[in-house]
């Protein structure tokens, strides 16, 4: 669950800095280009007019404005060298980095004295609403119950389609008597009390904004339910639009099927409620299955359960290169993507990166190789190395006009076959000599990333608010079966432009203090700030990005990092809201991250994230004099969780349960995630309330027909992987809201599963992979040894030992030869990563002769489905 957009940003700067590293040998690097004499021409300091208030930069060879403090920006303080451009803005400049550069604005507040508001990151006048040509209200869809609030936003586009943000916003009107408008009814967001029955969806909702005006559907269920019966509405979480045919099934405690029925063409079904604690459970073979335990006649019998779209059965999203880069003979960097629906629930990995690039290329007169994502921007002067294509993927969900091969918008977002989000990038300039090299040995990747995040400075942020999509089904790889995502001749063209009136650079640095570091076989080691706003209807949209690590001392607190006074504080660059961006609220998540998976193969990716919403600008802050302070604490690592893959009891579970081994030290309102991913990216999310954690529950059969995904859907049929989420959801989204349960998630009474990005104030994670076993010693068949020598596994995913949160052991057992039949050899103890040493016993010689090692759990049975390897050798 570790966010992706922040693992592509990292990604990336790792790669940059590994380049750099790759070139660290390969000769001088070219000079910068010389221009004509100028005035501002210079070597060193002495050259400029004033020492005391330029600066020689080196790297263009050109006099600076410089500064210590704020006051050296002013007209008072330069007198004759004043500069023009922080005389003629609103803001003055700020000192940033020893330069003086013209302060942006990230809020309307900013600006409110000069009666004027903040646009693309400087005070000017507000935008007319007789710009606006066209408007979405989002969600454009909704069905929700009788009595229940439901709140629309409303987006605006000019005549060219472009973004744009009236600071009026829009006049709400309802437009039947199935909804009431509450509040004033104006303002670019407005809530609406779902009042009246309707037979299907109506449209009820409207919003003018200018000459503008757009609407949204609704239906309004009944607010009874007879009793003895349960009522679930099943929909499309990303479009709102009801699934018809899902399959809703309710099981007993014991996972048995007591009642089953479809949904209705409304999303819609009833059927007999449990009478005990159970399940409920949605399949549906085009989207992820859901499984909510039940409390029985406790539990709500009205349920809203969203469902999202297999990730990786269409893909599509856009294509395009970055116009405007900087010219010098730095290198030219950057990150492309496009909007997540919400930093919490999970992305497709490789929807998200799409195809990775193995790039050739030359410098230095020697031949050298670079892995980059799809989204990635490199020029490197001196070299041959010109990656200037990028590429991002995106999730289905709404469009407003049909896409190529669809009879319409509707007919398109029924068959997953569109998308609307926000392509957004991040480039600039990197100095090649002001990046970390590395050489040989281990990458302490965290370490690497706090050097290189400063130089952010040089970045800017470019967005395209409103990107329309078309996806196409997802052909499989003729050679691995993989999703293939290679072609891409049906991506909408997008490019980013970073000329000075396009670009927003990221000029708010401050730090934020990060509460207490939480453990995992250790104190975590990394601390990441993703910078982001969140767009009504697009998703979150990243502006910025910080990095800590916790390495010297690892203890409770980021290290200090430079310019900072104390331990526990993190740097962060972040450009403000802009490009029609403005007005939407601003986040910073911050994650705390483990890389014990990368010392021991038996460790799994483990992460915890708090997510601050209550910025209301950004400050400027860049000695961190008044931090950013997020409320504590971090959650706690879900540890202990199990799951019985098989019918039969088994491992102290009964057949198909799910449940932890002991109590886990989480809060009390927690929500707990379990996420089953098969082969295909397609899913099965089962969520419990932690009261429950050590009972669990039993997973019913899926219906006939639909594959039971907590397999992998490979020949051997090998389990799923499962990750484990705890999540902490407040109302208001923030940590100020009231808390909400399971119960309070699924009950339909307007806070769902639909906004759980939005309402997720805290979460951690444990993604222990699959459990497998592979030969380390001998490393090939046919290979020959000592008769009582040892050989060597590696075990991935699987806790090695005899402790409580232990899983087993691996087993090795013989097959051919003399003497060997009958003998085992149990293996625990874990060296490194994830090695385990077997020995061979004295007895066992003879000529191919297979070793079979398998894993076995603390009663010494085979997992099921079996995990085992086979190496066959000479045993003289």
């Amino acid at each position: 669950m570790n966010p992706p957009l922040r693992l592509a940003l990292c990604a990336v700067l790792l790669s940059f800095s590994s380049l750099w590293t790759a070139c660290g040998d390969a000769g001088p690097l070219p000079e910068a280009p010389v221009d004509t004499p100028r005035t501002d021409a210079c070597q060193v300091d002495q050259d400029c007019p004033d020492p005391g208030l330029f600066f020689c930069d080196t790297v263009t060879s050109t006099c600076k404005a410089a500064c210590k403090t704020q006051e050296d920006c002013t007209a008072a303080k330069r007198g004759q060298y004043r500069l023009a451009e922080c005389d003629g803005s609103a803001l003055g400049c700020r000192c940033d980095s020893n330069r003086c550069v013209v302060a942006q604005c990230s809020a309307d507040a900013e600006c409110a004295a000069a009666g004027q508001v903040c646009r693309n990151g400087g005070c000017g006048p507000a935008p007319e609403a007789s710009a606006v040509a066209a408007c979405r209200v989002t969600p454009d869809f909704v069905v929700g119950r009788e009595g229940t609030l439901a709140r629309f936003s409303v987006l605006a586009m000019d005549a060219a389609g472009r973004a744009v943000v009236v600071p009026s916003g829009a006049a709400w009107t309802a437009l039947d008597e199935s909804v009431v408008v509450e509040g004033g009814g104006t303002g670019v967001e407005s809530a609406f009390v779902l009042s009246a029955v309707t037979e299907g969806a109506r449209e009820s909702v409207q919003a003018r904004v200018g000459g503008a005006t757009c609407s949204a559907r609704v239906s309004v269920l009944g607010a009874a339910v007879v009793p003895g019966q349960l009522r679930a509405v099943v929909k499309d979480e990303l479009t709102g639009r009801p699934i018809a045919g899902a399959a809703v099934v309710v099981a007993d405690a014991a996972g048995a099927v007591t009642a089953t029925a479809q949904t209705d063409a409304s999303g819609v079904v009833t059927l007999a409620a449990p009478v005990e604690a159970g399940s409920v459970s949605v399949f549906h073979e085009d989207f992820g299955y859901l499984t909510v335990a039940h409390e029985g006649a406790a539990g709500p019998r009205d349920l809203a359960l969203p469902l999202r779209r297999n990730p990786t059965d269409r893909y599509g999203g856009y294509k395009g290169t970055f116009r405007n880069m900087p010219v010098s003979a730095d290198m030219h960097t950057g990150l492309a993507g496009l909007s997540a629906p919400d930093a919490v629930t999970d992305v497709s990995a490789s929807l998200l990166a799409g195809p990775v690039r193995e790039v050739a290329f030359t410098m230095g007169g020697q031949a050298r190789e670079a892995t980059l994502p799809a989204g990635a921007y490199v020029v490197l002067p001196g070299s041959t190395l010109a990656v200037t294509d990028v590429s991002a993927q995106g999730l289905a969900g709404v469009c407003g006009a049909a896409p190529e091969g669809s009879a319409s918008a509707e007919e398109a977002m029924a068959a997953g076959a569109c998308g609307t989000r926000t392509a957004w990038a991040l480039g600039g300039d990197i100095p090649l000599n002001a990046l970390p090299l590395v050489s040989g040995g281990t990458v302490d990747v965290g370490q690497l990333l706090a050097q290189t995040i400063p130089l952010l400075r040089t970045f800017s942020s470019s967005v395209v608010r409103d990107v329309e999509f078309r996806l196409k089904e997802t052909p499989p790889d003729p050679d691995t079966g993989a999703p293939d995502y290679r072609d891409q001749a049906h991506f909408v063209t997008v490019d980013h432009d970073f000329k000075e009136d396009q670009r927003m650079g990221l000029g708010f640095q401050f730090a934020v203090r990060v509460p207490a570091l939480p453990s995992y076989r250790g104190y975590m080691d990394s601390a990441a700030v993703l910078g982001a706003v969140r767009v009504p209807g697009r998703g979150v949209v990243p502006l910025g990005l910080g990095m800590g690590v916790n390495t010297n001392p690892a203890d409770l607190n980021t290290d200090t990092q430079v310019g900072l006074p104390a331990p526990g504080l993190v740097s962060v660059r972040m450009a403000p809201a802009h490009h029609g961006l403005e007005g939407s609220p601003y986040e910073l998540m911050i994650t705390a991250s483990s890389s014990a998976a990368s010392r021991d193969a038996t460790a799994g990716a483990a992460s915890s994230a708090l997510i601050h919403r209550t910025l209301r600008k950004l400050p400027f802050d860049p000695k961190g004099t008044t931090p950013v302070v997020v409320a504590g604490p971090f959650l706690p690592v879900p540890e202990g969780a199990r799951y019985n893959y098989n019918r039969v009891a088994g491992r102290g579970l009964e057949g198909r349960q799910l449940r932890f081994l002991g109590e886990p030290e989480l809060p009390a309102a927690t929500v707990l995630r379990a996420v089953f991913t098969n082969r295909a990216e397609r899913r099965w999310v089962v969520l419990m309330d932690v009261a429950r954690a050590s009972t669990g529950v039993r997973l019913p059969l899926p219906p006939e027909g639909l594959e039971d995904r907590t397999y992998y859907g490979d020949t051997v049929g090998s389990r799923s992987p499962m990750g484990m989420q705890a999540l902490v959801v407040r109302r208001t989204g923030t940590s100020a809201g009231a808390a909400v349960n399971l119960h309070g998630l699924v009950e339909a009474d307007g806070v769902d599963l639909e906004h759980l990005g939005e309402l997720t104030v805290a979460w951690s994670a444990l993604d222990q992979g699959r459990p497998l076993v592979t030969w380390l010693e001998p490393e090939e068949d046919g290979q020959s040894v000592t008769k009582g020598s040892k050989v060597k596994v590696r075990v991935l995913g699987f806790r090695v030992g005899s402790g409580p949160l232990d899983e087993g052991s691996v087993r090795l057992t013989f097959s051919g030869g003399t003497g060997c039949e009958g003998s085992t050899v149990n293996g625990y103890v874990v060296e490194g990563r994830g090695e385990v040493e077997l020995q061979l016993p004295t007895s066992c010689t003879g000529a191919g002769v297979q070793l079979n090692a398998t894993l076995v759990d603390p009663e010494g049975v085979e997992l099921s489905p079996p995990v085992t390897s086979q190496r066959t050798v000479t045993i003289n």
